[in-house]
């Protein structure tokens, strides 16, 4: 037994602190749905500079034995601080892979709105992945944080390295695509949550194949020059939301009459409008405050989660 543990244990008192960012979907075709009930897509997922907080500390490494993962939350309630919680879930889930145990505490600091389409809770589990692998210095490389993340949920393995991407499967078949790197991505979000397995339910498919529309050679070119009104993305899962929620469609259709790029992003229910570098958005944006939307102004975030010492 290594020296430094006493009785199984070995102090560490370690932290780091990772920036998770949230992500839309530039792009969102649903191809079909599996036996196993999830759904074939085609996506362009891009990371934004919207951001939660993680910090991940390990106080002690034991030999052997379960884990002890503490989580706390702030600000509190906005999701739970149980084991229900994805960043607790993907603690559990690398010390169970690795073979390692310790006891964790995650301190997690919500910026990112839930239930919301932008990634938040998958890019949390991203950072926690990411910060246990520099905690316990077991050096994974993407790929296989990619793989390590994939059970998590199907947007985890896109924050490990976000920028720009298209996703196929489930949306963990990830191919980088040229980075977005200039743009304002204003978000706005009514008081609205928006489940996505309930999305995806009211989605009627029927015996539907929809057929891949992305040309990887044609969207390439576009993205050099992006945002224009010649993007062909779109979300199929508009279908499925719109018409039952009057207040989205509404956002989404005074947004596209702004916007050269606007759309729901994921499952929703915030909506992502994409205008150019100079443009002057100022008096958009306080107008959707006044309506008592979220509203954030963003820019595109060419990495994906950031891990420093803490």
């Amino acid at each position: 037994m290594d020296s430094e543990f006493t009785n199984g244990k070995k102090i560490v008192n370690r932290s780091v602190i990772a920036r998770a960012p949230a992500k839309v979907n530039l792009h969102l075709e649903i191809l079909r749905q599996r036996h196993d009930g999830y759904h074939e897509v085609e996506t362009i997922l891009q990371a934004v500079s919207l951001f939660d907080e993680v910090k991940v500390t390990l106080a002690e490494q034991y030999v052997g034995g379960k884990s002890d993962i503490e989580v706390s939350v702030r600000p509190k309630e906005v999701v739970p601080a149980d084991e229900t919680n994805l960043c607790w879930q993907a603690a559990a889930h690398f010390c169970r892979e690795m073979g390692l145990s310790g006891r964790l505490l995650i301190e997690l600091e919500k910026n990112i709105p839930v239930a919301a389409g932008l990634g938040g809770g998958s890019s949390d589990a991203a950072a926690v992945l990411m910060s246990c692998d520099r905690l316990f210095g077991t050096n994974l490389d993407s790929a296989e944080l990619e793989r390590l993340g994939t059970p998590l949920g199907a947007d985890v393995p896109f924050f490990i390295n976000g920028g720009t991407a298209l996703g196929r499967g489930i949306g963990t078949l990830l191919m980088p695509l040229p980075r977005i790197r200039t743009g304002q991505f204003l978000i706005a979000k009514p008081d609205l949550k928006l489940l996505t397995n309930e999305v995806y339910g009211n989605l009627k498919m029927g015996l539907t194949v929809n057929v891949s529309k992305v040309n990887i050679a044609v969207i390439k070119s576009i993205l050099a020059r992006f945002p224009q009104t010649a993007w062909p993305g779109f979300n199929r899962l508009e279908e499925a939301v719109l018409p039952q929620q009057p207040l989205l469609q509404r956002l989404v259709l005074q947004l596209r009459e702004e916007a050269p790029v606007a759309m729901l992003s994921g499952s929703g229910s915030a909506v992502v409008a994409v205008f150019g570098e100079g443009e002057d958005i100022s008096e958009l944006r306080e107008d959707l405050v006044s309506a008592g939307l979220f509203v954030r102004v963003v820019g595109p975030h060419t990495t994906g989660v950031q891990v420093g010492d803490g």
